[in-house]
Formats: structure tokens, C-alpha cells, sequence
């Protein structure tokens, strides 16, 4: 009842915020600006993202090779898209990467290898999503409404590095252990010991984690050029050009983390909406700009669906042994997440 109620909230909010958009912009407005999109640029736009998505499929699928996982390539790119599609289309509390530590284990029958490789996936993407942040905002003295946004950027940023040293370091570890101790937080501490033993397969592997690294950039990179197609299709000029794009992009995926949405939708739509007007764009350019990657998301999460309905559409359940409880999954993920 709890999980529904929680849910339905999202769903809410979500589309609470679309409707509030289009009632300040003007739905007619919208509509116009969506209309007179070139539709070659979106197109281009949306094959973009597929290839940043297949690269993000392969940086997951080099962080498997330390850890023995032989999985071929094809079935890692299904699975990442399959996990795509859990995000967008299923807001259940089922996540996209507890699916897809899910079919990982399925196909491996390691779940501590399967937690570890998705998890250090998305830290390394939050990692380079921080630093090209942080140095172009730093270098283009990038700001909104008089706000600099660097430090802002930057506060993460160490807030992100002391979080990997509790996860990474076990000095730092131990001493968050004895805290969490002290304060009697149980389950806490349980959970981010189940991920530093996670983790720890890595260990020693610094060439494979610094590749993944820089092929991290380059996604984050690539994912701004997609938003910069997008932008040309409705003309949208802004005053720094790239520099704002590879600030402010990074800036809407983490306001778009906010769990109380369906995966982030109407929050990044309306960031997309306040970013982008600070720099020059008009109310219905920074509004459609949104939507229109809500669009293309859309368009690139598809093939999971199609995925998701050739394994038979069957939701992951648990195995009798409870060896793959998707629970213990997306509780690991939730410690990584902060």
C-alpha cells in the first residue's frame, strides 16, 4: 500500500509540474515551438544518444573483465537498455540498475560481482559528470540569476570524494563503521558494508578504472552534444555557447535524482526551463528544449521495452534462496546514491 501511495505521488508531481509549465508558457505556445522543430536535428540527436548509451553499455562491460564475468557485449548492451527502460517506463520500486544486477546475476550467478560492476558504473559517471562540471563552470565563470556555479559544483564534488573514500578506503571506512556504531544505525552500516566488500574486487585494478574514466567524460560529452542538436532544432542560442550546455547539463541530471518524480520527469523539464533562460533563450525555446529531450530519452529507452517483452515480460522475481534479492540490491544502490 505504502510502495503504491509513493508511486502515485510521483506521478503527481511529475505531471503536476509538466501542467505548470504549459499553463506559464501557454500549451498553444509549446505546441507552436514544438512544430516548427527541424526534425533532421532531432533526429540526429536521438542516433547520438544511442551512441552515448552504447558506450555506457561497453564502460560497464570492460568494469566486468576484472572481476571474471565472460559476458559478451550484445547481451551487456541488452541489459543496459533493458535498465534504460525500467528507469522511464516502469517507476516502480523496482530500479532500472536493480534490473539489471538482477539479469547480471542471472547470467553470472554473482551477485556481489553484479552489485559491484553496476554500482561502480554510475560512480564513475557521477565522477566525470562533477569534473568537467566543476573545471568549465570554473573556467567559464559560468553563473544563473548572479548564482557562480562552480562552487556549488565543487562542494559536491568533495562531498562525492569523501563518500568514495568511506566506500574505497578502509581506514576512512572503519572509522565511518565505528560511527555508525556509536550512533546505533544498524541497517546503515550494513549496507554500506555489504558495498565496501562489493567494491573491493577492484582493488588494484587502476588502468581499468582510469579507461572507464576518460570513456566517461567522453559519454558526458557526448550527451551535451545531443542537447546541443536538440537546441539547434529550435534555434536556441545561448551566450556561452557550449560552455553553458556542458555546465548546465550536468546541473539538470542531478536536480532530475529527485526521488520524488518518475524518473526525474517535470523536475528537469523546469531546470531545463530556469537554465536555459538565463542565458538567452526564450520562455518557449528553454520549455520545449525539455520536452523535447523528454522525447528523445523516450525514443533511446524503446528497445528495452522491446527487450523486456522478448524475455516474456516477466517482472525480476526472487529466487527461492533469496540469492538475488532485489531488496538487499536496491539498498546497496540507495547508500551509493548519497
Amino acid at each position: 500500500m505504502k510502495k503504491t501511495v509513493i508511486t502515485v505521488l510521483k506521478f503527481v508531481v511529475s505531471f503536476g509540474i509538466l501542467f505548470f509549465i504549459a499553463r506559464k508558457v501557454g500549451a498553444k505556445t509549446l505546441w507552436e515551438t514544438l512544430q516548427n522543430a527541424h526534425p533532421l536535428y532531432f533526429i540526429f540527436a536521438v542516433l547520438s544518444y544511442f551512441v552515448v548509451q552504447g558506450l555506457s553499455a561497453y564502460r560497464w562491460f570492460i568494469l566486468l573483465k576484472p572481476l571474471g564475468l565472460k559476458i559478451g557485449f550484445p547481451k551487456i548492451l541488452s541489459l543496459y537498455f533493458l535498465g534504460m527502460y525500467f528507469n522511464l517506463f516502469l517507476p516502480t520500486a523496482i530500479g532500472g540498475d536493480a534490473v539489471r544486477i538482477y539479469y547480471l546475476h542471472k547470467e553470472a550467478r554473482r551477485l556481489s560481482h553484479s552489485t559491484a560492476s553496476v554500482f561502480l558504473d554510475r560512480d564513475l559517471g557521477m565522477g566525470a559528470l562533477l569534473i568537467m562540471a566543476t573545471v568549465i563552470a570554473a573556467y567559464a565563470g559560468t553563473s544563473i540569476n548572479g548564482i557562480a556555479l562552480a562552487p556549488i559544483f565543487l562542494l559536491i564534488m568533495i562531498a562525492f570524494a569523501f563518500a568514495n573514500l568511506a566506500i574505497f578506503y578502509r581506514p576512512t571506512y572503519n572509522l565511518l563503521h565505528r560511527l555508525l556504531s556509536l550512533t546505533k544505525m544498524k541497517s546503515v552500516d550494513e549496507k554500506v558494508e555489504s558495498l565496501f566488500n562489493s567494491v573491493n574486487a577492484y582493488r588494484g585494478q587502476g588502468k581499468v578504472l582510469t579507461f572507464a574514466l576518460l570513456l566517461s567524460l567522453i559519454i558526458q560529452i557526448g550527451g551535451v552534444y545531443a542537447n546541443i542538436l536538440v537546441a539547434q532544432s529550435i534555434d536556441l542560442h545561448t551566450t556561452n555557447g557550449w560552455f553553458d550546455f556542458m555546465v548546465f547539463i550536468p546541473a539538470i541530471s542531478l536536480i532530475s535524482m529527485n526521488p520524488l518524480s518518475v524518473a526525474g520527469t517535470g523536475w528537469r523539464e523546469y531546470s531545463y526551463k530556469i537554465f536555459f533562460e538565463s542565458v538567452g533563450a526564450t520562455e518557449p525555446q528553454a520549455a520545449t528544449l525539455g520536452l523535447l529531450w523528454l522525447g528523445v530519452m523516450v525514443a533511446t529507452s524503446l528497445p528495452g521495452g522491446i527487450i523486456y517483452v522478448l524475455k516474456g515480460s516477466a517482472a525480476p522475481e526472487i529466487d527461492k534462496d533469496g540469492s538475488n534479492d532485489l531488496a538487499v540490491n536496491e539498498e546497496v544502490l540507495e547508500i551509493s546514491k548519497t
